[in-house]
């Protein structure tokens, strides 16, 4: 359990500093920035990853609620950052605003993700209590 807990916790630190990343870009759209950016999307690309996904379904039966509670937060923390890029987008030059909208994209695809992984673990959890009654 300590190990999927620090794996959660891990992907959720990287995907505070993309999002810090990407909101210092915005502010400031320097070269150095968009390095941060690009280097932290592809360290949360390599975190979730390495998530283990073959005990996914053991994790979810042991401690399903800690599982759901992390998607929870970590869906909770994107749609939040989806709401403040879409409200600046139509203010935004044309070349912002496709920058803007392939980050959109790529949380879309995230939370699309995380929101199937919840899906999983509630059903496995509640085929778990099937399987005891």
């Amino acid at each position: 359990m300590w190990i999927a807990k620090s794996h959660a916790l891990v992907f959720q630190s990287k995907l505070l500093l993309l999002n810090s990343a990407n909101h210092s870009y915005r502010r400031t759209r320097t070269r150095k920035d968009l390095k941060r950016v690009e280097h932290f999307r592809s360290e949360l690309h390599r975190t979730e990853a390495a998530l283990p996904r073959t005990g996914l379904d053991e994790l979810a039966s042991e401690n399903g609620d800690f599982w759901l509670q992390i998607y929870a937060e970590l869906i909770d923390c994107a749609t939040a950052s989806l709401d403040r890029m879409r409200s600046g987008m139509s203010s935004r030059e044309a070349a912002d605003r496709f920058e803007t909208a392939t980050d959109v994209q790529m949380l879309e695809e995230l939370l699309a993700q995380w929101t199937s992984r919840m899906q999983s673990i509630r059903q496995s959890t509640t085929d778990g209590e099937h399987d005891k009654v």
